[in-house]
């Protein structure tokens, strides 16, 4: 990623107002990619089947058709084994001047991901829309297909350096699937049909923008999964991050307490859903900053430290660029905490405001605030991953989202069992604690990086 760090840092030397506004305008958008993008475009498509149809049960059935699509098939079990050791596998080629190799790999992924995905979701969702039109099916079998491109291929995209196309195809994208389900959208079959064109769309832009930027003349390859040296700690982390990330949401759906069936075998949670949605989204000026600082700042110190050390540099040199890496990771992590808490703050004292805008029930208010804090340390949280992945902490890395998996699950159950005062706060606390926990770890590993860097190796 260090190639957008590089231009966004060229347009921020401009030294405009508007260049502030365009880099950190570029860096929510890069970094939010089908995350947020996605979850804005599906509350719009419910609002708009609302207020068109009048047809609430097909805008909550939509909603969680995509959300399971989304969450469990693509992101949390498929695509989560893979990006990140695809990532640091077109890392390693690039490293080697192999850059011939990338095309053929990202096309092994994207087919690693459909091969095994199919495995999983055609009987899931045989079993799981059962009694519903066999054309519906195959429509959320394709948007799960084409899902796990999006998700790859964003991987390779978003480090290219055509990063205006990038943010332009995921706007066109969601816009024409907002547009089209205006227009047509008068059932959940519909919906999701129009859903998976646009993604398609999404998906083939993005191809394009990686089958220009990388030329081979091979066409597939699957060797970063078949090697004997496949980064299973970066799958295992992956995997639990995402596991983690969702575990809360899958318990208060098939809880009894809060869950209700809303197609098939899928439940959803009035109580949880939209706060949970709606905290998620307030999250995007901290993640412009993560981006920004992470994939500018921290990367150009990142590259003088190794480049340093690789080249003979003197000690001196080192532990500057080394003090200068710790600097920067402490500032971020400060500059993301206070700039979301003064979102939260703003969102605090106008939720009830904007509550009674979107309908929602004011009993919800509660849990919303506890939630937009969790989302907060699931930010901080995120910024330490991405830096232990930079140090190549890929055990300690692991082991932190295993831990998030596990507590969010127990904690959440325990939270539901104490009654409503209590909802949202196994969430909230599990993050509390290995956000703790990694601070630690990101500290220990600053203070260990020459020793490490010249005398494990």
């Amino acid at each position: 990623m260090a190639g957008i760090g590089f231009e966004l840092r060229k347009i921020l030397r401009e030294d405009r107002l508007l260049s502030l506004g365009k880099v950190y305008g570029y860096s929510a958008i890069l970094s939010s990619g089908p995350w947020v993008i996605s979850i804005i475009a599906i509350i719009l498509i419910g609002f708009i089947n609302l207020s068109n149809f009048g047809e609430v049960k097909d805008a909550f059935r939509f909603q969680v058709v995509i959300t399971y699509a989304i969450a469990l098939a693509s992101s949390l079990i498929i695509t989560g084994i893979l990006q990140l050791p695809f990532t640091r596998y077109v890392a390693d080629l690039i490293f080697k001047h192999k850059e011939n190799e990338i095309l053929p790999s990202y096309f092994g992924a994207i087919f690693l991901a459909w091969g095994l995905g199919l495995i999983f979701i055609v009987p899931l969702y045989i079993w799981a829309f059962k009694g519903m039109a066999p054309s519906f099916i195959v429509g959320t079998i394709l948007t799960f297909l084409i899902l796990c491109g999006v998700w790859i291929s964003s991987i390779l995209a978003a480090s290219l350096k055509f990063y205006s196309q990038v943010v332009w195809a995921y706007l066109l994208s969601y816009t024409f699937i907002v547009v089209v389900s205006y227009s047509y959208g008068n059932s959940i079959e519909t919906l999701v049909y129009i859903f998976f064109i646009g993604n398609a769309i999404l998906f083939s832009v993005l191809m394009a923008l990686i089958i220009k930027s990388y030329p081979s003349t091979i066409f597939m390859k699957i060797n970063f999964f078949l090697d004997k040296n496949f980064y299973w700690t970066l799958a295992i982390a992956g995997l639990s991050y995402n596991l983690g990330a969702w575990i809360d949401k899958f318990i208060f759906w098939y809880h009894p307490a809060t869950g209700h069936a809303i197609i098939g075998k899928l439940n959803a949670s009035v109580v949880y859903d939209m706060p949970i949605f709606l905290a998620y989204l307030s999250i995007l000026p901290g993640m412009a900053i993560f981006f920004f600082r992470l994939e500018a700042d921290f990367a150009e110190k990142y590259d003088l430290y190794y480049d340093s050390v690789r080249s003979g540099g003197t000690l001196g040199l080192i532990k500057k660029y080394r003090n200068d890496m710790t600097s920067i990771v402490r500032h971020a992590i400060h500059e993301i905490l206070m700039v979301q808490g003064i979102v939260d703050i703003i969102l605090f004292l106008t939720a009830d405001k904007l509550f009674a805008a979107l309908n929602i029930s004011t009993l919800y208010l509660g849990l919303f605030y506890i939630l937009t804090i969790g989302a907060m340390l699931q930010l901080a949280f995120m910024s330490i991953l991405a830096i232990l992945y930079y140090l190549d902490r890929k055990r300690a890395a692991m082991w932190l989202a295993i831990a998030f998996f596990i507590l969010n699950g127990l904690l959440t159950l325990l939270s539901i069992n104490m009654g409503t005062a209590f909802f949202g706060y196994g969430y909230t606390l599990s993050l509390l604690i290995v956000f703790a926990l990694g601070l630690l770890v990101i500290r220990e590993e600053m203070n260990r990086l020459n020793y490490e860097t010249f005398m494990l190796q």
